[in-house]
């Protein structure tokens, strides 16, 4: 389908949708005419790319990488991109991260646990070192970066074993540590939610007080609420945005608690937006909600009952999480097959089956469990913005689900936003090109909010 194509089947020609893709930047008019910029057509991809988009075609799979940085394994090149472009942010150096991935073992789990936690540990005596000679500044991006490294520990660790609570509890402690230190402080929240809290963090958008135009930023399937402040929170405050962003059932370290992903994201996400609401901080009038990998369900499932919520951005738009997870190609595989994965892989998946309440062994699972899991575009009535990279795009399913968000969408205010290899930006979350895509988000949502 081309990009024409999309427009008129999504309804966009006649609403005055925007879309922007392969360096497409304008509004479409009844005749869906497209404005292209200079300098940004396709070009030749290498063989690499072009196989994995090719295998995307096919199956569908979020850690799919389309450059190699370092690893053969492409589920552990795609974490380590990820630790690799939190720099921007504070949340990785490049000396650091190339030193400890060149001690780790191709495709190994446990190699990889322990590079990153001796690299924390390294780290963290130098941070202390600077806080005792009260260099605040220098213990602050020290410990932002230790945090960051005990977080890269979870991605593979078995959270039924002893350690990966530890390590988690590690991530949080040191973070907080480097929140203290920030001016003003980055405060950590907890939301009173079913006999427990959702934790996460608060950032004043200016030193007085007054109200703002407010972001809360909502993860997915794999990530803790740490991640999304190396994601875009910087980004965020140098906007003029207050920032919020919480772990809800399933994320962080609430499945230690029995608290696992559910269907009815609008639940936590109420009590999220009645905080927001409550600190005199916030403009209700601008408040916006965005979510990416599995916050693409969480978030727009939210925002068709929650119309406090004003605008909504998707990275990308996840309408059918139980026809997302069979795309996959454990879905047609047998356990046999599965247990063929690398042991990084295997790994990866089987956290996030522990998110679900699954056992980690049972990654088939995984579809099964998201049945139900759907919401209906068509009562989003807020603007909306759906990001999406160009090898994530390239599956057929992904592109469905796209199609059906934008067309089902009732607020004309709405934009589809292609990123493309050539741009550095095509995989899962945007998560190797961040300031792109906080050019794209906020952008876009700085013209909702005007005035």
């Amino acid at each position: 389908m081309n990009r024409r194509d999309f427009l008129k089947a999504s309804g966009a020609a006649a609403t005055g949708a925007m879309i922007s893709g392969a360096g497409i930047m304008g509004t479409v008019d009844q005749s869906a005419a497209l404005s292209v910029r200079r300098g940004t057509k396709r070009q030749t991809v290498n063989s690499i790319t072009a196989g994995q988009i090719q295998k995307q075609k096919k199956v569908y799979d979020a850690h799919r990488q389309y450059v190699k940085i370092h690893f053969d394994d492409s589920t552990m090149d795609f974490a380590f991109q990820w630790i690799l472009g939190a720099t921007r942010n504070g949340g990785c150096e490049i000396g650091e991260a190339f030193y400890a991935a060149g001690r780790m073992e191709n495709g190994n789990p446990r190699s990889w646990e322990n590079e990153w936690l001796t690299m924390a540990r390294r780290l963290a005596k130098g941070a202390a070192e600077s806080m005792k000679g009260g260099h605040k500044v220098s213990a602050r991006e020290a410990f932002l970066r230790v945090a960051n490294y005990y977080r890269a520990m979870l991605t593979t660790m078995d959270p039924t074993k002893p350690g990966c609570k530890k390590a988690g509890n590690n991530c949080r402690n040191t973070f907080k540590k480097a929140a203290a230190l920030f001016d003003p402080p980055v405060e950590f929240i907890e939301i009173p939610f079913e006999k427990t809290v959702l934790p996460g963090y608060f950032i004043k958008a200016n030193k007085t007080g007054q109200k703002a135009k407010t972001l809360i930023m909502i993860g997915g399937g794999e990530t803790i609420t740490e991640d999304l402040y190396y994601y875009i929170a910087p980004e965020t405050i140098k906007r003029g945005y207050n920032f919020i962003t919480v772990d809800i059932p399933g994320q962080g370290l609430l499945p230690f608690e029995g608290k696992y992903f559910r269907h009815d994201t609008e639940v936590p996400l109420k009590a999220v937006v009645d905080y927001a609401l409550g600190r005199r901080e916030v403009d209700p009038k601008r408040l916006a909600m965005y979510g990416i990998s599995g916050g693409g369900y969480y978030v727009p499932r939210a925002a068709t009952f929650d119309k406090r919520i004003k605008a909504i951005i998707v990275n990308s738009a996840v309408v059918d999480g139980y026809k997302l997870f069979h795309s996959m190609d454990f879905s047609s595989q047998t356990p046999q097959e599965i247990r063929k994965w690398s042991a990084f892989k295997q790994a990866t998946f089987g956290v996030t089956a522990w998110r679900y309440g699954l056992k980690p062994s049972n990654i088939k699972g995984l579809a099964e469990v998201n049945k139900g899991h759907v919401y209906d575009p068509s009562k989003i009535t807020c603007p909306a913005l759906d990001l999406i990279g160009e090898g994530e795009y390239a599956n057929q399913e992904i592109r469905r689900q796209q199609l059906e968000f934008m067309k089902g969408v009732s607020n004309s205010r709405k934009k589809f936003v292609l990123t493309h290899q050539n741009e550095g930006a095509s995989s899962h979350c945007l998560g190797e090109n961040r300031s792109l895509m906080s050019q794209v988000v906020f952008d876009w949502l700085d013209e909702v909010f005007k005035g």
